[in-house]
């Protein structure tokens, strides 16, 4: 072992020679120090990340030339395996652990592999799975994978690559394979005691059991859930090879215990009925040894994903049937392309369902919107009781702007029945809106659907048969979404998250033309927002706060804060919690100066109207207004003390004007009062 400094003695350069003690070059390296490993080097674990004073990093790589290696953002493969030292799992342990503490390790260029079948389960162990971390304190933190090559065995495989139980980890553009085992689960990548954030990112993710897995065993810090977690444009994948192979295989992604997720820009592949169901992804809370009652699977978003080449999709799960957790909620699946969606996708002897999603046991605030899917189940989504703490309903339950098959049942409910009938069992209060359902009946389902043939449906995609599910220019699912878009895939936000660049932004329109003379211009139409029950609320009569148009923000709302705070009811930006007023239902909360929401309207004909309003206030309340087409229809209207925020009282403003007609009242904040909110909201009504 050589020792030279490449830039003074606080940053120093270390060579270990093969046969030289990479251990003891960790052992003396301060941060801002880069170990270089000779690629000829073989070093047997289990070797130690110590614990340092200062916040610089400390590189080990291989002492190959850069520019031999992969490029920066380039994915590692094991082309490269002649110029990377490798470093093994042995009985005494795995290739790479870390000591209580030790932080701030970038590894790169480098090579893990089992020294033999009985090696240690875990190639890589960022931070520890038992009690000498239980904690936040004894937490390791701050560590890059970069450009490394992790694998089994190509003929007895191993359990799995990277322990995750560390802080602030980033697993990016390394090469995972071979994580395969017998009546065994085995995986890439497994974290249950570390409490993230993690990135996995440009990532190849080969493993029998489940590629990715979060949670699946209990973690030793209370309270604790892995969170902030990103996984970005990997190929999570498994062998086709092995479906006539013993391996034990099961899913793709799955999360039992994890929060604020982001699954985004991955093509996720190759999954069958064998050991399990063949899911890609799953959303199943499991209390695994019924120490950690807090285990949870919340705010998870799938977005601008490509899934295929699979037996079933999603598996959403509310509660653990087993031991006690946490309600699985905010569940939000857009803009993926989905196909080949497949009941044969299976291993003989075993079944595959061929479904987009299987939901139950009353998860809360899941949503499908603008997803492409190709499936061949007997029914697209499937909704049954199982258990449930709070219920098997599912509170908040969105579907709209797909383009799916109805295939025998599209979405049907257990012992309940296809479309409406199904969604009234399980799903009170869902949004099931400007969908293209191939081969549906359109009287099974919620107005304001779309149900061409299968053969009209497939005819209307560019070329189905290679992947190819853009639409063409002829479709009428064309500009029908109720944000105006295409129904389906957004290919240019899903190109652009698979390849890791930002959309190019499409040309401004050509101006319009002038108007022609008389007759005049009709009345504003709704700006872009789609009614939430799917048609416009009928006045005289009274609205919901929380029923608020669809359309996102700055077109149906606008909210100043991220995320709905009281958790209910819908998974936009909007705060709604559930209210103890007469009636029961919703009501809009944290309300602030500046905000406002829009609803959509028919008023039966021309008259002075007086408007009431449901509030409710802690302390003197703020003002607000309400707009007609734009028009301040009102003037500002004060809140005044209620008494609390869940006493409620009706102030009304009388001597409005309404036209008979459709219109569009928005209910904008205007100044806050001294609660530094404006009230709490319930209804308002037109008399």
């Amino acid at each position: 072992m050589a020792l030279l400094f490449a830039r003074g003695a606080s940053a120093a350069t270390i060579t270990v020679n093969a046969g030289g003690s990479l251990q003891a070059a960790i052992d003396a390296a301060q941060p801002g120090d880069t170990i270089l490993v000779d690629p000829n080097g073989v070093f047997d674990g289990p070797i130690k990340l110590r614990a340092k004073s200062g916040t610089a990093d400390i590189t080990i790589r291989s002492a190959a030339a850069t520019s031999s290696l992969p490029a920066a953002g380039q994915r590692m493969d094991p082309s490269y395996a002649k110029f990377l030292p490798k470093i093994r799992a042995t009985n005494a342990g795995p290739a790479i652990k870390t000591d209580a503490g030790a932080a701030h390790y970038v590894l790169m260029f480098l090579e893990f592999l089992p020294a033999s079948s009985t090696a240690s389960a875990n190639l890589v162990e960022f931070g520890a799975a038992g009690t000498s971390q239980s904690n936040l304190s004894a937490v390791p933190q701050h560590f890059v994978m970069d450009r490394c090559y992790v694998h089994g065995d190509a003929g007895f495989g191993h359990r799995r690559g990277v322990a995750l139980n560390s802080g602030d980890t980033k697993v990016i553009n390394s090469y995972f394979k071979d994580f395969k085992g017998v009546t065994q689960d085995t995986q890439a990548i497994m974290g249950w005691n570390g409490p993230g954030p993690f990135l996995i990112e440009n990532n190849y993710l080969e493993a029998a059991g489940e590629n990715i897995l979060f949670g699946g065993s209990d973690p030793n810090i209370p309270n604790l859930i892995p969170s902030d977690i990103v996984i970005r444009r990997n190929l999570i994948s498994k062998p086709t090879a092995w479906m006539t192979q013993t391996w034990t295989v099961k899913n793709l992604v799955e999360f039992k215990n994890a929060q604020r997720v982001t699954v985004e820009g991955n093509t996720i592949e190759n999954n069958w009925a064998a050991g399990q169901q063949g899911y890609a992804i799953l959303f199943t809370p499991r209390n695994q040894s019924g120490t950690a009652p807090w285990t949870i699977v919340r705010d998870v978003t799938v977005q601008h994903n490509v899934v295929r080449h699979v037996a079933a999709v999603f598996n959403i799960c509310g509660y653990d049937n087993l031991a006690t957790s946490e309600q699985t909620q905010n569940i939000d699946i857009r803009n993926n392309l989905i196909y080949d969606v497949s009941t044969a996708w299976v291993k003989p002897g075993q079944t595959a369902n061929g479904r987009l999603a299987v939901i139950g046991g009353g998860p809360k605030n899941v949503a499908f919107d603008h997803n492409t899917v190709d499936s061949t189940g007997s029914s697209t989504i499937f909704i049954y009781g199982g258990f449930s703490r709070t219920g098997t309903s599912i509170a908040g339950f969105e579907v709209t702007n797909n383009l799916l098959r109805d295939n025998a049942y599209g979405i049907n409910g257990d012992k309940a029945g296809e479309g409406t009938a199904g969604l009234k069992a399980f799903t009170p209060n869902a949004i099931v809106l400007k969908n293209a359902f191939a081969g549906g009946a359109a009287k099974s389902y919620p107005t304001g659907n779309d149900f061409p043939t299968l053969a009209v449906w497939l005819a209307d995609f560019v070329n189905p048969g290679a992947g190819d599910y853009h639409l063409e220019a002829t479709s009428l699912s064309k500009n029908f979404g109720t944000d105006g878009k295409d129904l389906g895939v957004d290919f240019v936000a899903l190109n652009a998250a698979l390849n890791g660049s930002a959309p190019t932004p499409p040309p401004p329109p050509p101006p319009p033309p002038p108007p022609p003379p008389p007759p005049p211009p009709p009345p504003p139409a709704p700006g872009g927002t789609t009614p939430y029950l799917g048609t416009p609320v009928a006045l005289p009569g009274t609205v919901q706060f929380e029923n608020y148009d669809i359309g996102g923000n700055d077109v149906a709302y606008h909210d100043t804060t991220a995320g709905n705070s009281g958790g209910v009811y819908r998974s936009n930006n909007v705060d709604i919690q559930a209210t103890t007023d007469s009636g029961g239902g919703y009501n809009l909360g944290w309300v602030k100066a500046t905000e406002w929401v829009k609803y959509s309207v028919t008023v039966a004909a021309a008259g002075t109207y007086a408007v009431d309003v449901r509030v409710a206030s802690n302390g003197a309340g703020g003002t607000f207004h309400l707009e007609v087409d734009g028009a301040n229809a009102t003037g500002p209207i004060t809140v005044p003390t209620t008494g609390g925020w869940q006493v409620w009282k009706t102030i009304t403003k009388t001597g409005v004007a309404l036209s008979a007609g459709p219109h569009v009242v928005r209910v904008v904040m205007d100044a806050n009062g001294a609660t530094g909110s404006i009230a709490n909201f319930n209804w308002f009504a037109i008399r």
